[in-house]
């Protein structure tokens, strides 16, 4: 079906823009000399435009339709990301990256309303499939930007020249998404607080957002700075994160089907806890790229688990319970990378990281909730 096809690549190219950036954080960050609170802090300007960007979009999906607000954003994306390239000042980032936060927002929450809308056309759900298309964005990506990086292409060639190509793949896909009819009376919240029965699910999605954010914003700037790879090298970590992740979240449908949510929910955290635990506690690379992989695996099906709780969990108001999860879920994906940045300017970057484990271990602990009716 062609308004499959074409929301399943709005999908991958959202994931294309995260990756393209984390990749090239590192030599953002050394091209303006700026340590890791300062790196933390323009980072937090993204996550602060992506809230305003959640507040938002509600209205342009409801003025536009999903479909046209999913490129138009999409465009957005492209033009700051090539700001963010050209930004000679921190001001000028921080400023560059607020704007990109916003889009991606918008992008994010514009495409997952247009996949909503094709799905109900479908004999089978596909949204699981729909998300593994954003890791497949992703992973490839994070690819490109190896080989990238292997070239020596500066970041500003890096930035315009994937811009261009993402352009030409939202103009291919615009005709052919669902065409969604703008409906102007009926605008969801800008920010749902979660109810009591949706609150623990909410903290479950909480903590894998905050991890999986972490290892798009951190990976490459922990095996460069702390391990001292090469620019290239430094890039595998967010590589192996993004494979992981992209086949587990094929595949989990068939997972969460075999065990059920509490028991899949223990073993992803214990999978997170384990590998991210001994790759910063032996500080080798080869194990660093294997627990990096292991926070892929295991937070890879924790979001549509936690989503579908809150649908069940939602009783009369599904849709008040899931955007309560989204917004914490969120929040947690923009302003954890921050976070990260601020404990290791405290600290180390190594124990501002071994925040994932606690992290992975608090899903162990709140898993028993997914049983709850």
């Amino acid at each position: 079906m062609r308004a499959r096809r074409a929301v399943s690549l709005a999908f991958f190219v959202n994931g294309a823009f995260f990756a393209c950036l984390a990749c090239r954080i590192p030599d953002i960050q050394h091209a303006l000399n700026l340590d890791e609170a300062q790196i933390g802090l323009a980072l937090l300007c993204c996550a602060f435009g992506a809230m305003g960007g959640v507040a938002t979009a509600g209205r342009f999906c409801a003025r536009l339709g999903s479909h046209v607000a999913t490129v138009t954003s999409g465009f957005g994306c492209c033009f700051f990301l090539a700001l963010v390239s050209l930004a000679p000042t921190r001001p000028a980032l921080m400023a560059a990256l607020f704007c990109f936060g916003i889009c991606t927002a918008v992008m994010d929450v514009s495409m997952n309303t247009n996949g909503v809308g094709v799905e109900k056309l479908q004999p089978k759900p596909i949204m699981s499939s729909l998300h593994g298309m954003f890791s497949l964005g992703g992973l490839f990506w994070a690819g490109v930007g190896w080989v990238v990086l292997k070239a020596g292409v500066s970041v500003q060639a890096h930035f315009i020249g994937a811009g261009l190509v993402y352009t030409a793949i939202l103009l291919w896909i615009l005709p052919q998404m669902l065409q969604s009819t703008p409906v102007k009376d009926r605008v969801p919240p800008a920010f749902a607080l979660p109810e009591k029965s949706v609150l623990a699910v909410g903290l479950i999605a909480f903590c894998a957002f905050l991890s999986e954010g972490a290892m798009g914003d951190w990976s490459a700037i922990y095996m460069r700075n702390e391990l001292h790879l090469s620019p290239s090298g430094s890039t595998l970590g967010y590589l192996a994160f993004s494979l992981s992740m992209t086949l587990t979240r094929f595949g989990g449908d068939s997972i969460l089907h075999r065990w059920g949510p509490t028991p899949t929910l223990r073993v992803c955290g214990l999978i997170t806890a384990i590998g991210m635990g001994s790759a910063l506690w032996f500080g080798l690379p080869w194990l660093t790229i294997i627990g990096f992989a292991s926070v892929g695996m295991g937070m890879a099906i924790v979001a549509p688990i936690a989503f579908s709780l809150g649908g069940r969990l939602g009783g009369d108001n599904p849709d008040h319970a899931i955007a309560s999860i989204a917004t914490m879920a969120y929040t947690a994906f923009l302003m954890g990378p921050a976070l990260i940045g601020f404990m290791a300017k405290q600290w180390s970057l190594r124990e501002a990281l071994a925040l994932v484990v606690i992290l992975s271990l608090t899903i162990v602990l709140l898993a028993g909730f997914a049983s709850k009716k």
